[in-house]
Formats: C-alpha cells, sequence, structure tokens
C-alpha cells in the first residue's frame, strides 16, 4: 500500500468517477485503474463496484474510505516531520498553489523572500483545486495562493486579495456576438459554451454568477484552459475563460469580450491561522502584491 494508491482511491470517491480523478491528478485512466486493483489486491477486497457508470463504492470500499483519509493525514505528516528533522533546524513554510500564478509572476518574490532567510525553506507546491482542499482541509499547509471560492470557506484560515483578474467571453470572430463591447448573463441564457472543469474555483464562480442572473448557459464541453481556448478559435462555441488563462496561447480569430455586470476573479494567498509560519507569511504577501 502507498500514499500513491490512497490519494488515488480518496480522490476517485470525492470526484464520482475514475476519468475525473484521472484528469484533475493529471494521470492516465489506466495508470490510475491499475493502482487501485493493486491496493484492492493487496487488501484482498473490492473497493469499487464497476456494473455502475460512476465509481460507486462497495460496502467494503465504504467502510475503508475514512480510514484512508486518515492514514493519508498520518503519513502527509510523517513526511513533514522527517523533513524538517533533515534540515537540521531549519523552518519549513508549506506553500500550496494553483498552477496559474506563473501568470502573475509569483515566483521571483517567493524566491528572493526566501533567499533572503536563511533559516527558511519554502516549499511551493503547483496542485490543482481537489488536492489542494484536500490538503487545507486536512491542516497540512501553511498557505495557499488561489482564486477566492466562497463555497470552499475554511476554518481558522484568512483570504488575502493579491490580483483582480476578469471573466471573458472567448469567441471567434464569425460567431454573432464576437463584435459585442460587452455580453450579459441573458445573452448566454442556453448558449452553447465550453467551460472549464467543475472541480476548478473559476467554474464554481462563474456558476454562481449565472445562477444569480437567472441565466443558464448550455455547457458542451468540459476541459483545460488551453483545451477551450483552441476549441473557441476551432468554433466549436464560445469559451469561458479569464483574461490570465487566455494568455497561455498565442491565438488568433478570436475576441474577448467582457462581462456586463463584471465578473471579477479575486487571486489572493490563504493564510492557515494554525501555522507557525503566520508573521512569515505577513511580510510576504506585500512582496506578492508588488510583483
Amino acid at each position: 500500500m502507498t500514499d500513491t494508491q490512497l490519494l488515488y482511491f480518496t480522490t476517485i470517491v470525492e470526484l464520482g468517477s475514475f476519468s475525473e480523478a484521472a484528469l484533475s491528478l493529471d494521470i492516465s485512466q489506466s495508470s490510475i485503474s491499475k493502482q487501485i486493483m493493486q491496493l484492492e489486491e493487496e487488501l484482498g477486497v473490492r473497493l469499487f463496484d464497476r456494473s455502475f457508470r460512476k465509481a460507486h463504492l462497495t460496502s467494503a470500499g465504504e467502510h475503508l474510505h475514512q480510514d484512508a483519509l486518515l492514514t493519508l493525514t498520518q503519513m502527509n505528516h510523517m513526511k513533514d516531520v522527517a523533513s524538517q528533522l533533515a534540515l537540521s533546524g531549519r523552518q519549513k513554510l508549506a506553500l500550496l498553489a494553483l498552477p496559474v500564478i506563473g501568470h502573475f509572476n509569483f515566483y521571483i518574490p517567493i524566491q528572493m523572500f526566501e533567499t533572503s532567510r536563511r533559516e527558511l525553506e519554502i516549499s511551493l507546491e503547483e496542485l490543482e483545486e481537489p488536492e489542494m482542499y484536500r490538503r487545507m482541509n486536512t491542516g497540512d499547509y501553511d498557505a495557499a495562493i488561489t482564486y477566492y471560492n466562497p463555497n470552499q470557506l475554511l476554518k481558522h484560515a484568512t483570504f488575502y486579495p493579491l490580483v483582480e483578474d476578469e471573466m471573458v467571453l472567448v469567441c471567434h470572430r464569425n460567431h454573432p456576438l464576437a463584435e459585442r463591447a460587452f455580453v450579459t448573463p441573458k445573452d448566454l441564457d442556453d448558449l452553447r459554451v465550453l467551460a472549464m472543469q467543475k472541480y476548478t474555483c473559476i467554474h464554481q464562480l462563474y456558476e454562481l454568477y449565472f445562477r444569480k442572473h437567472n441565466s443558464n448557459p448550455h455547457i458542451i464541453f468540459r476541459g483545460r484552459p488551453e483545451s477551450i481556448l483552441v476549441g473557441a478559435e476551432a468554433q466549436r462555441g464560445p469559451a469561458l475563460l479569464t483574461r490570465v488563462h487566455t494568455e497561455t496561447m498565442r491565438i488568433s480569430n478570436v475576441n474577448l469580450i467582457p462581462f456586463d455586470p463584471p465578473l471579477k476573479c479575486i487571486l489572493g494567498i490563504i493564510v492557515n491561522g494554525q501555522s507557525n509560519h503566520e508573521s512569515l507569511l505577513q511580510d510576504l504577501i506585500p512582496l506578492l502584491k508588488d510583483s
């Protein structure tokens, strides 16, 4: 039994399917299936009933799920303690971040901050939202850089805004909405669109936005930002993205149309109030704001 196998098991349960878990963990579905089969063989029980379309826990799987979560938390804690001992007294700061932080130039101030403090080592991990919030829910972090998500408010944590991003509709220039100065929620009601995965903060933000304005876009495809951006360029449909996500690739023949009322996406840093490094993080925040 490995921590990787336990991570795969708990992720499948959380997201409800092997395919969604494989996508969020950035591995192939065959790899995650193989690891689960090996875990089942070692435990001597079936964890999932494969006669169902979605990931359906067996009775044994239901009993072992909480044990798996607890064991995974303990293994992560043991690794952290071992790392602290290996550092011979140096403080280790666990900083989690969404992959999007590269577009906001945060790597340089983080590196400069670490270099200026000889007693400190920053462990920076880029994670997708499911794994990030799993770590945060177990308290296995000092801070996390992520978009503000009202669906994921954590106890003993404070969100500090750093940068304001904005949602736009990415339209091919042949699309009827392409020349609009802005689009409203009503314009998107029942419109066929491309969207990010359900588990992302961005998807949950525009889901709240459309629900508030009684609009219901018809999502025909969900994927990573680069996939739906290319899909918009290929005229599969307009894509729902933030401005910073559109900077990941050079694309042509598309227009970026803002929303009215605006849909703002705030990237910030969540500080764990139970962290031993809270005062250090208060010194890091201004550097990130100025980057």
